[in-house]
């Protein structure tokens, strides 16, 4: 096959590729799966977001530690 043909066959095949997949988004089916995807990534962003808040208090946490720790330190060595 030279490239005008290989061509042709891919843009064949993504065009009945695409219609193949209109047509299933746009049964019942493909409608119900589209309903359950975007739940999950809702629920996906919301988990995300939530280890994401745990992860900055937990960084809040040890940053005030290692706060502290510096100004004891530098009143251990003032007072030596």
């Amino acid at each position: 096959m030279n490239n005008n043909h290989q061509f042709v066959a891919g843009l064949l095949l993504g065009a009945l590729a695409g219609t193949a997949l209109a047509l299933y988004l746009n049964s019942d089916k493909g409608k119900q799966f589209l309903a359950d995807f975007e739940l999950d990534t809702a629920n996906l962003k919301q988990d995300v977001n939530e280890h994401l808040d745990e992860a900055h208090e937990s960084l809040q946490d040890v940053l005030a530690k290692a706060k502290q720790l510096v100004a004891d330190l530098e009143q251990k060595m003032e007072s030596a």
